[in-house]
């Protein structure tokens, strides 16, 4: 006998957030995957992006779709930025809308865990890492207690029934189509994950506890398929996201190869999450080059061995080094990730990171707060040695990589010194940033210099910042002046 199911109509929500992130017009990517998992088990679902909107317009949109749809669940993605106003909302809706019943997703929940359910009664369940099956269960109307990755209550205490085991066929997972999503309100430029999790130990990153250590693959042929429905749909530019995609270089390789029996000569492939650079080398860089790829990042973090080692990076300045200048002789546009004030670093050692970032042809070098977040190996050593000089349930709710705001102190560098490193290392992107875009611009003479000039004002970032003037403008100009692939 067949077990009836626990919800039939989902409605999958991506919430609102104030500051650099908000006004998002990239891809809900796991959403979206999520969306397609429930779609091919023949579930009804909606979706919501309130990214796409005004952050104090959330919640009377989200009461709007809610009555207007009227789903038995609310499928919920949330990141830890603003989580308390976010909480607030969810307990607000739940109060309005009693009958439906909240599972949340995401990093700050599968980061926070039991935390999330015991500080938040809105939500009712919450879905660890990969929320596929879990959902699924759920939804599907498994019993409670036997949901692996699943949070619930019981008795109104918060239960966990453990951990769920990964997935390792990644091929089984139906890549997103984004059937029900706002398709024209987001960036032209399709977001790929060929891969998932990151075996590294880096002790600032908060992946581990995001989606697990354990690395898993999609295959070269499922990747290409995926390419393959949105070329067919006009798509040209692509950008994949992993957090290791040249992990195994066979693979890459391997998709290269597919990619030019496709003869997808108009293409072009971006890796702005950044790759490794111990994981590159000549061949790879020319072969990816060959295949449409034009823009890589790298992870580089500080540009001196000592610190590098004291965040348990495993790479040498040397190796990073060789790698960003093959791909910047190769006429990659490149982008550099650094974090001012790591573990271990003096106001000499942070010198060092900015004479390295402004040694090479780069598109940007971009120098970020440092943040720890729970679960990791460098909130504990701040905690451990008291260098928070700002309450981590306080930072947390409002913690940025991209505001100078110092969360904590050390011997090494004092608040005022991480303050000034990085104005200074502000300044240095913004005259990279301004090379880059002059040098993109220069075939076009004086005219094309002046319109570098003026996209890097704070005129152009202000009205260019709503998504539908992006979409209307800056997109159809791009493609003019830069083709999908250069």
């Amino acid at each position: 006998m067949s077990i009836p199911r626990r919800y039939n109509k989902i409605l999958f929500v991506r919430l609102a957030y104030y500051g650099f992130l908000g006004n998002v017009d990239i891809f809900p990517v796991g959403l979206g995957y999520l969306a397609e998992s429930m779609r091919e088990r023949g579930f009804e679902y909606e979706v919501l992006d309130l990214g796409l909107f005004r952050p104090e317009q959330e919640e009377e949109l989200l009461r709007a779709k809610l009555k207007e749809y009227s789903p038995d669940l609310l499928a919920i993605t949330m990141m830890t930025l603003g989580y308390k106003h976010h909480y607030a909302l969810l307990d607000r809706i739940k109060g309005g809308f009693q009958d439906i019943d909240i599972v949340l997703g995401g990093a700050h929940l599968s980061t926070m865990r039991l935390d999330v359910l015991n500080e938040c009664i809105g939500i009712d369940y919450g879905a660890v890492m990969d929320g596929e099956h879990t959902l699924a269960e759920l939804c599907e109307g498994v019993e409670l207690s036997q949901i692996k990755g699943l949070i619930y209550r019981q008795a109104s205490k918060a239960v966990f029934n453990g951990e769920r085991t990964f997935v390792t066929e990644l091929d089984s997972i139906p890549f997103p189509k984004y059937d029900l999503f706002p398709l024209g309100d987001y960036t032209k430029e399709i977001p790929l994950f060929t891969s998932r999790g990151c075996p590294y130990l880096c002790t600032f990153c908060p992946v581990a506890s995001a989606v697990g250590r354990h690395f898993r693959i999609r295959s070269p042929e499922h990747i290409i398929e995926e390419v393959g429905y949105w070329y067919d749909k006009g798509a040209r530019s692509f950008s994949i996201w992993d957090d290791n995609f040249t992990m195994k270089p066979e693979r890459v390789y391997r998709f290269c190869e597919l990619l030019k029996e496709k003869v997808y000569t108009d293409i072009r492939f971006s890796v702005p999450n950044g790759v490794r650079a111990d994981k590159v080398n000549a061949e790879l860089l020319k072969t990816l080059w060959g295949a449409g790829f034009r823009q890589l990042s790298f992870g580089v973090e500080s540009g001196v061995d000592h610190v590098l080692s004291s965040i348990k990076k495993g790479e040498s300045i040397e190796v990073i080094e060789n790698s960003v200048k093959l791909a910047c002789d190769l006429g990659y546009e490149v982008y550099l990730y650094f974090i001012v004030g790591l573990p271990g670093e003096t106001w000499q050692d942070f010198k060092q990171s900015l004479a390295m970032a402004a040694r090479y042809p780069v598109a940007e070098s971009r120098f970020y707060n440092l943040v720890p977040f729970p679960a990791t190996e460098l909130f504990a050593w701040a905690d451990r040695n008291n260098f928070f000089i700002t309450d981590p349930e306080e930072f947390l709710n409002r913690a940025s990589h991209f505001e100078n705001e110092p969360y904590v102190e050390t011997p090494e560098m004092s608040a005022e010194e991480r303050k000034r490193g990085f104005d200074l290392a502000m300044e240095l992107t913004i005259k990279q940033r301004k090379a880059w875009r002059v040098k993109q611009f220069s075939r076009y003479g004086k005219l094309g210099t002046f319109m570098a000039i003026v996209s890097l004002s704070s005129f152009y970032s202000k009205m260019f910042k709503p998504v539908w003037m992006r979409r209307l403008v800056i997109e159809p100009v791009k493609g003019l002046f830069f083709g999908a692939a250069r």
